[in-house]
């Protein structure tokens, strides 16, 4: 069974209306465990509460109430939050520093002693191919290579808990596959990553868990493995249909609530939505009574992004 690294519990955070003053709610009663050594996917549309979670996390803003326990012990402790590395979203250095004085800077608020910094220094900016620009200032850098000098600030301490806001933004093709690379190392290396990205592709590929949040609240948390189920067993059936056959278009809509019809080279397709096999297995039947051509009849496994529109979208009418 895994150990939990990071519980966050009953976490509420609001702010409060410049102009009212009135209370205007960020997160409102949360509750996630992040375990030791896991990928943790941390999901939500803009102004759902992700960044404010993790910026109470690492200590730039306090929760109004809820506790945020890393092993078990609050992050007061200021010893264990140097085992914390952070990328916010937007990044911020000192425009007039050089790639390799902002490195040090960082690596002397994370305690790193003065025997092992330059040494560290120079592998991080090496693993995150910047060692050619150590000598260059901040403000010569493009967007995409100061969030590769974030990536390397949030990594010089070796940290235990990686939490990456949108670590992706800036980047080109080739430096997202390199961060992404970084990260499989990192997990394999054993630390424990939290991601709060939009490219949900990316959730997949390198998370094990997700939680989705809406307008300030958790609405689920599942594993990768849960998708294929999450909604019902899906299944799709593909029919050549005559394109005026009102009899078997009617049937097909009887038979599935979900169909759709599409032009096909070989005329009109209809395709047809099951929850349950049994339905999609009877239709399949049906179709070979009326001699009807059978172009695909297959399993559809939801994605991420699916799931994520099918949660927020249920979470807008429950409000």
């Amino acid at each position: 069974m895994s150990n939990t690294l990071l519980e966050i519990s009953h976490l509420t955070k609001h702010f409060r209306s410049y102009w009212t003053f009135q209370k205007m709610p960020a997160v409102n009663d949360i509750s996630l465990t992040v375990n030791e050594g896991e990928a943790f996917g941390f999901l939500g549309h803009n102004g759902a509460g992700k960044t404010t979670t993790m910026k109470c996390v690492v200590g730039l803003l306090k929760q109004n109430s809820g506790k945020i326990l890393y092993k078990g012990k609050s992050l007061e402790d200021h010893k264990l939050r140097a085992e914390i590395g952070y990328l916010p979203e937007l990044p911020y250095f000192y425009d007039h520093l050089s790639v390799w004085e902002t490195c040090h800077l960082f690596a002397r608020l994370y305690g790193i002693s003065e025997k092992e910094r330059t040494g560290r220094v120079e592998e991080v900016l090496t693993r995150i191919k910047l060692i050619d620009r150590k000598h260059q200032r901040v403000r010569e850098l493009s967007k995409g290579l100061q969030q590769r000098l974030g990536m390397a600030s949030a990594i010089l301490n070796k940290p235990k808990l990686l939490l990456l806001d949108e670590p992706f933004s800036g980047l080109d093709p080739i430096g997202r596959k390199e961060f992404r690379d970084l990260l499989f190392e990192l997990k394999a290396s054993g630390a424990t990553i939290f991601l709060s990205t939009h490219v949900l592709s990316d959730i997949e590929d390198i998370c094990e868990r997700v939680s989705i949040m809406a307008k300030g609240k958790m609405e689920k948390t599942l594993t990768l493995k849960e998708l294929p189920g999450l909604f019902g067993t899906n299944f799709e059936l593909s029919l050549l249909v005559p394109e005026k056959d009102h009899f078997v278009l009617e049937s097909l809509n009887n038979l599935s609530s979900n169909l759709s019809l599409r032009d096909g080279p070989q005329g009109k397709t209809a395709v047809l939505g099951f929850h349950e096999q049994q339905k999609a297995q009877d239709a399949l039947h049906w179709a070979g009574e009326q001699n009807l051509v059978v172009e695909s009849y297959q399993r559809v496994i939801p994605r991420l992004e699916e799931v994520f529109l099918e949660v927020t979208k249920q979470a807008e009418k429950g409000r």
